[in-house]
């Protein structure tokens, strides 16, 4: 007796800024044929589609975008300023895209400026960037020193799903927090 379920498999993985889950994310699973899912992470930041189809064109992408303040201080605009003048350069390639404000793909002083907008209310959010970026954990940047020099993947892609992927990774990389002080979930104290 015969079964006519069709194979299905199962994409997982984890936000993670430093050692702690990122919280409230929303992690979307994309692709062809007729898969759209979300996914909003709890405390560990863990996500789980279950019943995708095997043979499916999918992209994991996930987004964050609120509290924009959460882990910015104006120590961080020193040690952005310490970076821009090279007399301590953010160690890194997270920590320089944290440090690039209006997303422009370099550090200067513009990002500094952003940041003392944010700081100082005049703006409510960054205009031109998100509170967060997730980078493949899994990837490898060419120039650890400039993470600019080519994209880095915000998103995972895998063409005809065969089998289950339990380990699609990223790195929250929380915007404006060079010094890694933000409350990345719920469990964290202050």
């Amino acid at each position: 007796v015969g079964c006519n379920t069709p194979a299905t498999a199962t994409v997982a993985g984890a936000l993670t800024s430093g050692t702690q889950g990122v919280e409230q994310a929303n992690v979307e699973l994309n692709g062809t044929p007729n898969v759209n899912m979300t996914f909003p992470t709890g405390d560990n930041g863990a996500f789980n589609f279950a019943n995708v189809p095997m043979g499916a064109n999918i992209t994991v992408t996930p987004t964050k975008d609120d509290n924009p303040l959460n882990g910015v201080t104006t120590y961080d605009l020193v040690l952005v300023s310490k970076h821009i003048l090279g007399l301590e350069p953010l160690n890194t390639p997270y920590k320089m895209i944290a440090a690039d404000a209006n997303r422009s793909g370099s550090i200067t002083t513009f990002d500094i400026v952003e940041f003392r907008k944010l700081i100082l209310g005049i703006y409510n959010e960054l205009p031109n960037n998100t509170s967060w970026r997730f980078i493949d954990k899994s990837y490898t940047f060419a120039d650890p020193f400039n993470p600019f020099q080519t994209a880095f993947p915000e998103n995972k892609s895998v063409a005809d799903m065969q089998s289950d992927n339990m380990a699609d990774d990223f790195v929250g990389v929380k915007i404006g927090d060079v010094n890694g002080t933000v409350i990345a979930n719920s469990l964290q104290s202050v």
